[in-house]
């Protein structure tokens, strides 16, 4: 909760300073090629934007600073605004998914966004990728941004997931890739008493089990719940 509460103060300042703004999704989840998550070093990237906005360093210089044989990415058992204390390492889903160490490698490119890089990365938390309606921008043409003052349900409306590390944290075990930086309910962890946490855009941090938010009762389209969670909110929501 706290990790996520100091990554909320991140995502505050970051969209008072741009005038509404929301730091970036990136273009896709990151675990192909295909799907990479766009340029590492890109400032409004938000696993970039959201610790730097709340004084903490951006993740790219944390990777950059273990490629350099520096002090080390951290992963689980490490004080990290990125790592839940209650996560083990990476362990893969899906077969694109790629552990080194403990750690999963997923695409980017580098600055230019014409070179594909792949890096280590832990984080225990995702971006919420219905936020923008399920727009796709994977072909890497254009930046989608998205602004909060379009959105009128802030408090039911979550932009950071708390996320699955390892298949077996569901039962029967996840199918599919735990290896991404954008996802939803279907890869929503159960590692606090069946569930996990949800960043609010209005700042609060909601705890829920995955039972509430994958078998909600009458739940429309996207699974969006009024009054408590619509992952999104340009889908039905009455």
């Amino acid at each position: 909760m706290n990790n996520l509460h100091t990554l909320g103060i991140g995502v505050h300042c970051y969209h008072t300073e741009y005038e509404g703004i929301l730091p970036w999704e990136g273009y896709a989840e990151g675990d192909r090629l295909i799907r990479h998550v766009g340029p590492w070093e890109e400032p409004s990237q938000w696993f970039n934007a959201t610790p730097a906005c709340a004084g903490y360093p951006p993740y790219h210089e944390l990777q950059r600073a273990d490629e350099a044989g520096g002090k080390p990415l951290p992963r689980d058992g490490d004080h990290s605004l990125f790592v839940c204390p209650d996560s083990g390492p990476a362990v893969p889903g899906f077969e694109d998914d790629v552990v080194e160490d403990g750690y999963f490698l997923m695409w980017g490119t580098d600055p230019t966004g014409m070179t594909p890089e792949r890096r280590k990365t832990y984080w225990c938390y995702a971006y919420n990728t219905k936020l923008d309606n399920m727009v796709e921008d994977r072909d890497h043409r254009e930046r989608i941004c998205l602004s909060i003052t379009k959105i009128a349900r802030t408090a039911e409306v979550p932009i950071l997931v708390e996320k699955l590390m390892r298949p077996d944290e569901h039962d029967p075990p996840f199918p599919t890739s735990v290896a991404q930086a954008a996802t939803a309910w279907r890869e929503f962890t159960t590692r606090h008493e069946g569930g996990g946490f949800l960043l609010f855009l209005d700042n609060h941090v909601g705890h829920f089990t995955r039972e509430e938010l994958i078998n909600a009762p009458n739940a429309p389209q996207d699974y969006n719940q009024p009054g408590k969670v619509i992952w999104n909110p340009g889908g039905p929501i009455n």
